[in-house]
């Protein structure tokens, strides 16, 4: 069920043309995708929500799991509180496909996002 749910959101995602292309993320023109240009572009997709599946406002580590990705929870849970709020997940998303650390992704980490993620980018 979760992964038709997933292949449902890209495909939806995808046909609305939200993340066309790399170029139309790029806000500021400067050849990279900075986290402030991520969250302005995936902040009202849904895809939080759609994992926090109790609706209180945070991922827990059993709505985590469902991800069915090779990503550590302790990790990305920055607070140590058993929890992932908004911030944390997205952080914790964008930093699985920072490659090089430097805080931006460049198009080569913009279509790993993509190509291995949770968004159709």
């Amino acid at each position: 069920m979760r992964k038709e749910m997933i292949l449902g959101l890209a495909l939806a995602l995808g046909s609305t043309g939200a993340f066309a292309s790399f170029s139309s993320q790029d806000a500021n023109g400067d050849g990279q995708i900075s986290k402030d240009e991520f969250y302005g572009a995936v902040s009202d997709k849904g895809k939080f929500t759609d994992w926090d599946l109790d609706s209180d406002g945070l991922i827990e580590s059993g709505e985590f799991s469902k991800l069915d990705y090779d990503w550590d929870f302790d990790t990305w849970d920055a607070d140590d509180d058993g929890f992932l709020d908004s911030d944390e997940f997205y952080d914790g998303y964008y930093g699985s496909y920072d490659a090089n650390e430097d805080g931006h992704w460049d198009e080569g980490e913009w279509d790993d996002a993509g190509e291995n993620g949770l968004f159709d980018l």
